[in-house]
């Protein structure tokens, strides 16, 4: 994403040569295709890292500060897109996009969603993923996590397809039941009996991959972004060796090559001097304010459960986290012009 935003106008984006040659102009449509791969597999590995079991057995706490973390954004996000409304429509200086239900939903359930994939590999390499506040803070950005895709399912559509939203909604839902209730206990039962004798070929871990597109391009017809399909395929995986090996025949690929084509041009749409002009003091201080949601959630919720206070004010900083689904709803506010200025990236 840093690359992507020194390629903006005010830096090197305003050099054409340099531009052209890391972005030709006659290969825009490949970048398009690779990063969309990009996100759909990485979609898949974030489901694949993520343990049903685990969520479907959530401890109360963990699923106390995750609910809280959600509850609170979706009550005062409304206000502070009124107060954003009301500092950047008195100014003059930016045209503003005409205000909406559509406007008000994306932008709370952005403030909603959690980047558990980036929680942690952020714990992880600061030791800290087996300590008591490492556990406790990855079991509630998982629980989250898994909200913010609920939410992403039942009410993104809503804001895409208008009218036939519920039946998109509907017809998804019946699609992840069927995952979940049938496919998963037969992927499950094949697999383990593959994973225990060591007979995988690359046959058929092709068909593994295979299975990404196809889920993915059934949520797709379906109505629902692409990515839905991806990461609830890589949720009813099973986990243990098979994901190890997944993740080690596939991370580097898709991290390391897929995935940043994706962040990268998110990188390219983050103009600073267009956000913080005019009141910039007012602007660092609705982004403050957007990020208190979250902290101050965390720790109503952890002072309950008798957490320290260091604790719990950890917990809300890395909560605060974002990843490649809030970046989604951005681009879908983006495109349809729901949300104009979208200083949220600043996340």
């Amino acid at each position: 994403m840093q690359v992507g935003f020194l390629l903006t106008p005010p830096l090197l984006g305003r050099y054409t040569p340099i531009f052209e040659f890391i972005f030709p102009v006659n290969g825009v449509l490949n970048v398009e295709l690779l990063s969309h791969l990009g996100l759909i597999f990485y979609a898949f590995l974030s489901g694949l890292e993520m343990n049903l079991d685990t969520i479907l057995r959530v401890k109360k706490k963990a699923a106390s500060i995750a609910v809280a973390g959600i509850v609170f954004p979706m009550v005062l996000a409304p206000c502070l897109y009124a107060l954003y409304r009301k500092i950047y429509g008195s100014n003059g200086v930016f045209p503003l996009e005409e205000g909406s239900v559509n406007a008000y939903l994306l932008w709370t359930l952005i403030l909603t969603v959690t980047g558990f994939p980036v929680i942690a590999h952020t714990l992880s390499e600061l030791k800290l993923i087996y300590t008591g506040l490492g556990k406790a803070a990855l079991t509630a950005a998982m629980i989250s996590d898994t909200y913010s895709w609920i939410l992403f399912t039942l009410l993104v559509p809503f804001a895409i397809n208008g009218q036939g939203a519920i039946y998109t909604v509907l017809s998804t839902l019946v699609f992840i039941v069927v995952c979940i209730f049938v496919v998963r206990p037969i992927i499950l039962r094949f697999m383990d009996n593959k994973v225990d004798n060591d007979e995988w070929d690359d046959n058929e871990l092709l068909f593994v991959v295979m299975g990404v597109l196809a889920c993915s391009l059934i949520t797709d017809i379906l109505g629902a972004h692409g990515i839905v399909g991806a990461f609830v395929y890589g949720l009813i995986l099973p986990h243990g060796k098979f994901a190890d090996m997944m993740m080690s025949i596939s991370d580097d690929f898709t991290g390391g090559f897929l995935a940043p084509l994706f962040f990268t041009g998110n990188g390219m749409r983050l103009i600073l001097t267009s956000v913080f002009q005019g009141n910039w003091p007012l602007t660092l201080l609705i982004i403050l304010l957007l990020c208190s949601l979250k902290i101050l959630s965390t720790l109503f919720a952890t002072f309950f459960f008798g957490m320290r206070t260091q604790d719990g004010l950890a917990i809300g900083l890395l909560l605060n986290t974002k990843g490649a689904m809030a970046l989604i709803m951005l681009n879908i506010a983006w495109d349809r012009a729901v949300l104009v200025y979208l200083f949220i990236y600043l996340f």
